[in-house]
């Protein structure tokens, strides 16, 4: 036995109620912008942070540079002086 198809207006009234439910929930033009303004704040909060990261990178690759050329001259010079010796 087959169940009958429901008639047309049963299924705009299905339809009616299901964009009545979901249309309240759908964010704004104004709730749109607000986000996009607090993910602008969020960003250059970010960038500002990241910013002070690459300076402290940096920092610490010009000291470890200083301090390997340190060691590398240290060692070359005490090759220089063992050889003397040979």
């Amino acid at each position: 036995m087959t169940t009958p198809s429901p008639s047309l207006e049963d299924r705009v009234t299905v339809l009616e109620t299901r964009l009545d439910t979901i249309l309240p929930t759908l964010a704004t033009k104004e709730d749109i912008a607000r986000l996009d303004g607090k993910i602008d704040a969020v960003e250059e909060r970010l960038n500002g942070k990241i910013d002070k990261l690459d300076a402290k990178i940096d920092a610490v690759g010009n000291r470890l540079l200083v301090r390997f050329s340190v060691v590398a001259f240290a060692m070359l010079s005490i090759a220089v002086a063992a050889a003397k010796y040979l």
